[in-house]
Parts: structure tokens; C-alpha cells; sequence
């Protein structure tokens, strides 16, 4: 459980009078373990007697400075009078005290941090710190503006009530903790768990000793605090020590390094919305995005590349982009791709990755139904299952700047969090959709959105929704579903080239022919395990992509079979803008919060309401009578089934079994 509105400043002992007293224990005083691996640079130093010639020694040095910084000071004299104008005198003085400081910095004695080992011993039972896995998330920065720049963000997540919220700061500045806290506008009323991991001598420290305390605090909160996730300022504003020494230690912590790029607060005010565990997962995920280009026209290809070029990357590893290319590439599309860079902006100075991946198929007669699904299903192949996603385009869409947070914050909260873990979410979600329908999978009726479940309005006149149908348009499926996707297809195509004659069970073609071939295998896959797609609301789909209708594409496969009427049908104005200033959290309930999953309606793949129970019962029966039409599983009852397989081999018998 959180802890309570005070709890966590009573943690840091940050309002207590005694701060002064605990700081001048020494680390043995503390009780903390020593750093294995600078063990050298740990050891306090020895307590001895000073003999009276060693006193009487110190006096005469002493003597020989003074005598030396007075001489000093008589040959360089004071600044002249022409110097100390307004504006030269400051500078004068800036340059003088700057170098002051850079001169003062040499101390580089016995390393100590007299003030953290009272606040980590405090936090270790009341928040599980002792543990590998617990719900600790760590607010960490050297440089003050680095600091005024995410305690705010940490109070917020604080004040979400699902993390253990820490703040350490590895600062030189010897102002009081209370005194930056004050400032930045905390108080007691938020529970923040602060830490000052500032070490002794900071303020005339090496920086090569300043790197050093960096280290060896992390290290102590990794041992009595083992956070999940580290976030941390990684602009130009934060200190080039602190930055140093947190990568150097991250390598030995099993956390996840969060390095938020500039302006972290208005772009990333979602972050406090994701516990622990999905936090932990932050470096893990991935995701590729295909896009399959139309057969004629390239007006909507361009439109989608741009608007992803301008889309904010920022905090998303840039995903690698394949452009499936059509049999005959115009030219004004080829000469577009030779000027295009993906991803659209890399480090000053860094190599730049090559994320990008053209496929041109060798020109040959129209796409079958097979192939086109063949072709899109060899697109991709997840490196890892379990974190390893793809984000399915169509070239009709356009993405606004804010479209890569969403997917991220999404996908971390739906797939990784606690609670997803828990309800076992991954057995469950296909995918997640970023648009929302506007027609049934027939194409012919118009998709009416089902309302909030009773005592869920929170005033919003439309919800998001789980839909056993998926989409084409702009869906993120997920990388075992893909897997398994990719093995039920190939092993139906080969049942299939056996057939004499269609199973009364897939002869009908539930999915309209303007939507790709693929799709239909997909809500067939979806029906058999009873998985559901995620959909937004439209004000949240409005705010992250826009799907044109202006030049639809029809799939290659149906392009013969398309009709004038079908096409003009589609023909409507556009009123998405690409620009849009909405933020997208401002479009989701209770200030930006993901609905849980079970408090959304479920619909079937036709279209009704439902519960996850009715589903899976459904599913159930489908399998049942899919492998005795389909999959030629003979004789066996329902307590036959197998569990299902990755590949989905559970659904089909061959000659030698399943």
C-alpha cells in the first residue's frame, strides 16, 4: 500500500531537528556496506595522536603560506579603477570567482556520505527496499536546474499513490534540503521520500571524486532500496560527473536508466501515471513499424512519413521503419525516399542508425488474397515475443507529435503494469488500436460506440472499449501474437492447399474487401482464443492520429473487385489536424488516467456487448468445431484440447498428430 501523506518525510528524517548530529556520524556510525569495487577509496582515515613536533611542523607551513599569498597578492594588486565599470566588473568577477571555484576543486580525500545512511535504513522495511522486486521508483540530479526540473515530476508521481517515490540529489551546492525543496514549491503535504546523497567536501571535490560519490551512492540505494526504475535529467543542464558516474554504476543495478531529454515535464507528464513495473520495463520494449504502400498513388505514403519525421521520438528508442514498396515505384516516390531520414534526428556528433527498410517485390501478376497476407506477415519477426511489437500503419493514416507517447505510455501501462501483470493481460490483448472504427468489419454499417459502464461516466460521453475485431489501420499488435499469428497462417494455407472444398466454418468472409486480405485471418485467430483489440475513444484517437479518406487505398488484392460507389462513399472532408495542441491526457479520464480494463465494455467480433466469460465461452465452441472442420482433429471431445501453443499447432492435426 502508498505510503500516507507524511509518511514519506518522516521516512527522510528531512524535518527533524537532529538532521545536524546524524551528519556527523561517521559510516561506520551509519552501518552501511562497504563499495567492493572502490573499496580503495572508501576507508576513512586513521584516527592517531599528533605529536607536538608535528603541531609545531603545521604552525611553520602554515607561516610559509601566508607568507606566500600575501607576496602574491602584492605583485598581482587590485583591479584597476577603468575595470570596474557595471557591466566589466560583473563579468570580471564571474570569470574570477568561475575560476576560483574550478581551482578550489582539488580536494580528492577519503570519500564519504554522512547523510544518506539515515534516511536508506529508514526506507528499507517500510518500503521493501531489501528486495529485488518492490514498487521503488528513484528521482535522482546533481545540477539544481536539473533538480527543479523533476522534483515536480516526482511529487506527481508521489501523489499518484501507486509508487514509493524517492528524490536524491548528488548535489556540490551545500544548500539546505529544505531550503530546495521549499523553493521548488513541496512541502510536507507531498510524499516524497528524500535523500541527500550529497558527499562530504562537496563543494571543493575533484571531479573525479564527485564521480566517484555518484557511483557509490547508487550503489547503497541499490542495496537498500533496489529501485525499479532511476530517472534522471540527461540534458546539457545536468552535471557531467553525475552523468558519469550513474551510467557507470547502471551497468551493475538490475533497474531501468529513464534519461529524460529537455522540457521533461510538459512532455512527460504521463510518466507519473505508470507504476513500478511498468517503469522497469521502460528499456525493454520495443516496436518496429510497417507500412505496406499502395499499389497506385503516393500522395498518402508521403503524408504518413512526414508527419512521422515530425513526430516527437523523444524517450522512444527509435523504432526500425519497413516501407513494403508496390511492383512499380513512381518516381516522385523514389526521389522522396532518396531524401529521407529515418530516424529524423540523431546526437550531434553520433553515427546516425540505419532504421530503415525498403522491400520492392519482383514484379509479377496482381497479389492473391494468400500472398498479400503471405508477403505481410513475412514483413516482421519479434527478436523477442514477450517485448518485441509491431506497429501496423496504413498509408492513409497521419500521426500527430504526441502519437510515440502514446504508444509508449499505452503499451507500458496495458502490457507491463502490476496490475496487467496480474490479470494475466498478456493472455488476453491482440493488440492495441490508435484509431477508432467508424463501420463494422462488413463495411456497411456504421459503427455505433458502446457507452460507459454503470459507474464509470466520470463525466466523459464516450469510453474506450475492447473489440474482438481488429484494425488495420493503426493497431500495435502484440510480438507473441504476431508469432502466433504467422504459425496459424502458414499451417491454415497449408491445410488448405489439400481442400477440395471450403469448410462450411470459413466460407463466409466476415471482413469487408476494403480492408487487407490479412485481416480476416486475424479476426479468425482472435475468435479462436478469444482475444480482444483495445480501442481509444475518437476525442483521444483524434489527438494522436488521423485517418484520410480523401485518397483511400484499396488493397491491391480487391483493387479489380472495388466499385465507383464503394470508393465515393469514402469521399469526405478531413477535419483531422495534424497539429493539433490537445493534449492527449487531457482526453483521458481522471487527468490522464488509462481506464482498467475491466471496468470498459466488451464487444464481440459482430458487435455486441458482452463479458470476458461470454468470450471465452465462444471461443471455446469455435475451437472445438474449427479443429474438427478445419484442422481434421477426429474423435476427440473437448477434454482433447491442448493447451494453446505459440504457434498455434494446438489448432490443427496432421497425418503423424498434432
Amino acid at each position: 500500500m502508498a505510503p500516507p501523506a507524511t509518511r514519506g518525510w518522516s521516512l527522510s528524517q528531512l524535518w527533524r531537528d537532529d538532521d545536524e548530529e546524524m551528519a556527523n556520524k561517521k559510516d561506520d556510525d551509519i552501518g552501511l556496506p562497504r563499495h567492493s569495487r572502490h573499496s580503495d577509496h572508501w576507508q576513512a582515515a586513521p584516527k592517531s595522536s599528533l605529536h607536538w613536533t608535528a603541531v609545531l611542523r603545521l604552525i611553520v607551513y602554515a607561516g610559509a603560506l601566508f607568507m606566500l599569498a600575501y607576496g602574491l597578492f602584492r605583485i598581482i594588486g587590485p583591479a584597476p579603477e577603468h575595470q570596474a565599470g557595471s557591466k566589466g566588473s560583473s563579468g570580471s568577477q564571474q570569470a574570477v570567482s568561475k575560476a576560483a571555484a574550478e581551482t578550489s576543486r582539488t580536494y580528492n580525500g577519503p570519500l564519504k556520505l554522512p547523510h544518506l545512511g539515515k534516511s536508506l535504513q529508514a526506507i528499507m522495511s517500510e518500503t521493501s527496499g531489501r528486495l529485488q522486486k518492490n514498487r521503488n521508483v528513484l528521482f535522482a540530479a546533481a545540477s539544481l536546474q536539473s533538480a527543479a526540473l523533476l522534483l515536480p515530476m516526482a511529487c506527481q508521481m508521489a501523489m499518484e499513490r501507486q509508487n514509493y517515490v524517492h528524490f536524491a540529489l548528488m548535489s556540490r551546492s551545500d544548500v539546505p534540503m529544505k531550503e530546495l525543496l521549499a523553493v521548488n514549491g513541496l512541502d510536507k503535504g507531498c510524499p516524497l521520500i528524500v535523500h541527500d546523497a550529497r558527499p562530504d567536501h562537496s563543494t571543493t571535490a575533484t571531479e573525479s571524486r564527485m564521480a566517484l560519490s555518484v557511483a557509490r551512492a547508487f550503489y547503497f540505494m541499490g542495496a537498500y532500496m533496489h529501485p525499479q526504475a532511476i530517472i534522471i535529467d540527461s540534458s546539457s543542464t545536468e552535471e557531467k560527473y553525475f552523468l558519469s558516474g550513474v551510467r557507470d554504476e547502471i551497468q551493475a543495478m538490475q533497474a531501468a536508466l529513464i534519461e529524460l531529454p529537455e522540457r521533461p515535464g510538459n512532455r512527460f507528464s504521463w510518466l507519473s501515471k505508470l507504476d513500478a513495473s511498468a517503469l522497469a520495463a521502460w528499456n525493454e520494449v520495443s516496436f518496429d513499424i510497417l507500412i505496406h504502400a499502395p499499389h497506385h498513388g503516393t500522395g498518402n505514403l508521403k503524408r504518413l512519413l512526414r508527419s512521422l519525421a515530425r513526430a516527437d521520438l523523444a524517450g522512444v528508442s527509435p523504432p526500425h521503419l519497413t516501407i513494403e514498396l508496390p511492383t512499380i515505384i513512381e518516381g516522385d516516390l523514389s526521389s522522396f525516399l532518396g531524401g529521407y531520414q529515418w530516424p529524423p534526428k540523431v546526437p550531434a556528433g553520433a553515427p546516425r542508425p540505419r532504421l530503415l527498410s525498403l522491400r520492392h517485390r519482383i514484379p509479377r501478376q496482381k497479389l492473391s488474397e494468400e500472398e498479400s497476407s503471405v508477403r505481410f506477415l513475412e514483413s516482421f519477426w519479434p527478436i523477442k515475443p514477450s517485448h518485441s511489437h509491431v506497429l501496423v500503419l496504413s498509408p492513409h493514416t497521419e500521426v500527430t507529435p504526441q502519437f510515440f507517447h502514446y504508444v509508449k505510455y499505452s503499451l507500458l501501462q496495458r502490457r507491463y503494469s502490476e496490475i496487467a501483470t496480474r490479470q494475466d493481460w498478456q493472455t488476453k490483448l491482440f493488440g492495441i488500436s490508435f484509431s477508432a472504427p467508424t463501420t463494422y468489419l462488413d463495411g456497411n454499417r456504421e459503427f455505433v460506440p458502446p457507452k460507459p459502464l454503470e459507474g464509470q461516466e466520470s463525466g466523459a460521453k464516450d469510453t474506450p472499449f475492447l473489440w474482438q475485431a481488429p484494425s488495420s489501420d493503426a493497431i500495435l499488435i502484440m510480438g507473441d501474437k504476431w508469432v502466433e499469428l504467422h504459425g496459424y497462417v502458414s499451417q491454415l494455407l497449408d491445410k488448405r492447399h489439400a481442400w477440395s472444398t471450403t469448410p462450411d466454418l470459413l466460407a463466409k468472409k466476415e471482413v469487408s474487401k476494403k480492408y487487407p486480405a490479412w485481416l480476416e485471418y486475424t479476426l479468425q485467430l482472435s475468435r479462436l482464443r478469444g482475444y480482444v483489440t483495445l480501442y481509444p475513444t475518437q476525442q483521444t484517437a483524434d489527438s494522436v492520429v488521423g485517418i484520410h479518406n480523401d485518397l483511400h487505398d484499396v488493397p491491391e488484392e480487391y483493387e479489380d473487385e472495388a466499385t465507383s460507389g464503394q470508393d465515393s462513399a469514402n469521399l469526405f472532408a478531413d477535419v483531422f489536424d495534424p497539429a493539433s495542441q490537445v493534449d492527449m491526457l487531457a482526453t483521458l479520464p481522471h487527468g490522464g488516467e488509462l481506464p482498467l480494463l475491466y471496468r470498459m465494455p466488451w464487444l464481440t467480433w459482430d458487435g455486441q456487448e458482452t463479458q470476458d466469460s461470454s468470450i471465452r465461452e465462444a471461443a471455446a465452441k469455435y475451437k472445438e468445431a474449427f479443429r474438427s472442420q478445419v484442422g481434421q482433429c477426429k474423435d476427440e471431445g473437448p477434454e482433447a484440447f491442448q493447451a494453446p501453443d505459440p504457434y498455434a499447432r494446438d489448432l490443427f492435426c496432421f497425418a503423424k498428430g498434432v
